[in-house]
C-alpha cells in the first residue's frame, strides 16, 4: 500500500551533523543527526556517488548506531521532490435549512445520512442514518426540535458503531457533521482518512402519491479534507513498511528467534520529506533498469518555518553532489 518502485529506503532525522567524513559522523555525530557524504568517505563533491548517512542511539560498540542509504549516483538520478509539513485535515460536512423559529409542517420524517465508501471500492458503502418524524398535528415540533432530534437519533447509531468515525452537533439552523481522525497501528490498521458523503432529506407521511425527497434541506462542505504531507501517520506506516523489507520481512511469524527491527519515527512527528528517485543502469541485456527511492523525512520537531533550515541544508549537500545531472527543488522558506 506504500510500496515505492521495488526497493525503498528511509533515512530519519531532525538536525543535520557537521561533520565532513563518514569516520568522524561514525565517531561524533549526535543521534538523530543525519549527512549527505561521498561514497569515498569524503565530503560530498560534484559528480561523485553519494549515500545519507543517520546517525542513532544503537550499539556503538557492535556498530549498530548509524543507518545508510545504497549508493546513490548522481547519472542515475531521476527525481527529486521535497514537501513541507502540512496536517491532516478532518472533513466536516453541513446539512442546512432547518429554520430558526416557527411551527414546522406535520407528519414529516426528517434524516440526516452519512454515506461511508469502503475503501477497497466506492461500490461497497454503509450509510449511517438520523431520523425525526414531526407529530399528527401542526405546531407539535418547531425547527429546534426536528434538528436536535435528528442528532440524537445519528449519535445514537454513531455509538452503537464504536463512535469513532464521526462528530455530530447543532451548527446554527443546521447540523454539522466531521470526520474523527483515524488512527494508525503500524503493519494493521493503516488510519485510512473516511470517505463520505452526508445529505439531508425531508419526506411527507400523508399517503398522497408523492413519497420523494421534498429538498428542503441542503449540503455544503464546509471543510475539504486533506491527508497532509510527512505526518506521524504517514511517517509510522511507511518506515514499518521499508524496515520490514530491509530488516525482517516475517516480523510477525519468527518470534522468538526474529530481528529487532530499529524505527525511528513517531506518530507525534512533524516531518518535511524529501524522496529522491533513482536508479541501477543495465548491466546486462535480461536486466531492466532498476528503480529505487530514498525517503529522508526530516523531523521539525515544532511547526515553524525557522526549523525547515535543516531540511534546506539537506537540499544544499544534494546540489553541491548533483549539479546539473538534475533539478533540486527550491528551499523552503524560513522567514
Amino acid at each position: 500500500m506504500f510500496a515505492p518502485n521495488q526497493v525503498g529506503e528511509l533515512i530519519v532525522g531532525n538536525a543535520v551533523a557537521t561533520e565532513t567524513t563518514v569516520a568522524t559522523f561514525v565517531a561524533t555525530a549526535s543521534d538523530k543527526e543525519v549527512k549527505v557524504l561521498s561514497k569515498d568517505g569524503g565530503n560530498v563533491a560534484a559528480g561523485k556517488p553519494f549515500y545519507v548517512l543517520q546517525k542513532t542511539a544503537g550499539n556503538a560498540a557492535k556498530g549498530l548506531d548509524i543507518e545508510f542509504s545504497d549508493k546513490i549516483d548522481p547519472r542515475y538520478i531521476d527525481k527529486i521532490t521535497v514537501k513541507e509539513y502540512a496536517p491532516e485535515v478532518l472533513k466536516a460536512v453541513k446539512i442546512d435549512g432547518f429554520a430558526v423559529g416557527g411551527v414546522a409542517a406535520a407528519q414529516r420524517t426528517y434524516t440526516a445520512e452519512i454515506r461511508v465508501e469502503n475503501q477497497l471500492s466506492p461500490e461497497n458503502f454503509e450509510v449511517i442514518s438520523g431520523y425525526y418524524v414531526t407529530g399528527e398535528l401542526l405546531g407539535s415540533d418547531t425547527a429546534t426540535t426536528i434538528r436536535d432530534g435528528v442528532i440524537v437519533s445519528l449519535n445514537k447509531n454513531l455509538l452503537r458503531r464504536g463512535n469513532s468515525e464521526f462528530t455530530v452537533v447543532a451548527d446554527g439552523t443546521g447540523i454539522l457533521i466531521t470526520e474523527k481522525l483515524q488512527d494508525n497501528k503500524p503493519g494493521r490498521v493503516d488510519g485510512r482518512k473516511l470517505l463520505f458523503t452526508a445529505q439531508g432529506k425531508v419526506f411527507s407521511n400523508i399517503s398522497n402519491g408523492y413519497n420523494s425527497n421534498l429538498g428542503l434541506l441542503t449540503s455544503v462542505v464546509t471543510v475539504e479534507g486533506s491527508t497532509g504531507n510527512g505526518t506521524g501517520k504517514f511517517a509510522t506506516n511507511f518506515e514499518y513498511f521499508v524496515k520490514g523489507v530491509k530488516y525482517s520481512p516475517s516480523r510477525d511469524f519468527e518470534y522468538p528467534v526474529g530481528f529487532d527491527v530499529p524505527y525511528y519515527t513517531s506518530k507525534a512527528g512533524i516531518y518535511n520529506t524529501i524522496q529522491i528517485k533513482y536508479f541501477a543502469p543495465r548491466n546486462e541485456t535480461i536486466v531492466e533498469r532498476q528503480y529505487k527511492v530514498l525517503t529522508i523525512l526530516v523531523d521539525k520537531v515544532t511547526n515553524v518555518v525557522a526549523n525547515n533550515a535543516s531540511t534546506n541544508t539537506i537540499l544544499a549537500s544534494l546540489r553541491t553532489a548533483i549539479g546539473t545531472l538534475a533539478t533540486v527543488p527550491a528551499d523552503l522558506a524560513v522567514i
